[in-house]
């Protein structure tokens, strides 16, 4: 029987508060997820936002901060950071880091992101790592991340696949731990979601195909 939005949403409760009060164990857990290159692929995502000190920048699925470092980086102290998840656990991990970064920029939100209740229009780009795949409406979400963005505006998703041909032996196991591990759904393609809601999309390959960063621009109103 197909699970219902309010069963995958419980499902991904259930898996991220539990990863939550684990924090270390999570982040440790980017090693193998990201194939060694955590560090260097998150940054990139957040390059790809094109940030300038005194920005607004939303993350969706931000989880425990662990790209926070990086947008910190872009926008510096006097620029506005959000914080978006559906975890209080999550969350909760988030709030103590930001507490021993003295980050006083960052503003935690608790919620669905198929709702994403933080304005209308004002962010000058959204990052998204390891998230959209996992939100049970992830075209709602994405339709949300552009209306939260000011018009040229950037959202930067990055995000995994299945293996490509001469790996593909890899993916039941792939596939397997990640939907256990991570309430991942493979079966999302979301370059394609991002170009139906935004009218455009790059795409960056990485690790072997496994990876994926999909940007995209709020394009300008035209004029009446």
């Amino acid at each position: 029987m197909a699970l219902t939005e309010r069963d995958r949403l419980a499902r991904v409760e259930r898996v991220y508060s539990l990863w939550g009060r684990l924090p270390g164990l999570y982040a440790a857990g980017d090693l193998l997820t990201f194939m060694g290159r955590p560090g260097r692929i998150r940054a990139a995502a957040v390059e790809r936002l094109r940030l300038r000190e005194g920005d607004t920048v939303l993350e969706v699925g931000c989880g425990t901060g662990r790209n926070f470092r990086h947008l910190q980086r872009a926008i510096g102290a006097e620029g506005r950071l959000v914080g978006f998840d559906y975890s209080g656990e999550m969350l909760a991990a988030a709030n103590r880091l930001c507490r021993r970064r003295g980050w006083r920029n960052v503003t935690l939100v608790q919620g669905d992101a198929a709702a994403l209740d933080v304005g209308e229009g004002g962010f000058d780009g959204v990052l998204s790592v390891l998230a959209m795949s996992v939100i049970p409406d992830h075209r709602q979400a994405l339709e949300r991340c552009r209306d939260v963005l000011r018009p040229g505006g950037v959202l930067s998703v990055c995000d995994a696949r299945l293996f490509p041909e001469r790996l593909a032996f890899l993916n039941p196991l792939v596939r397997a731990l990640y939907t256990w591990g991570a309430a991942w759904d493979p079966a999302k393609d979301l370059p394609a979601a991002i170009e139906e809601v935004f009218g455009n999309v790059e795409v960056e390959d990485l690790n072997l195909g496994s990876f994926f960063i999909a940007t995209a621009v709020k394009e300008e109103r035209s004029a009446p």
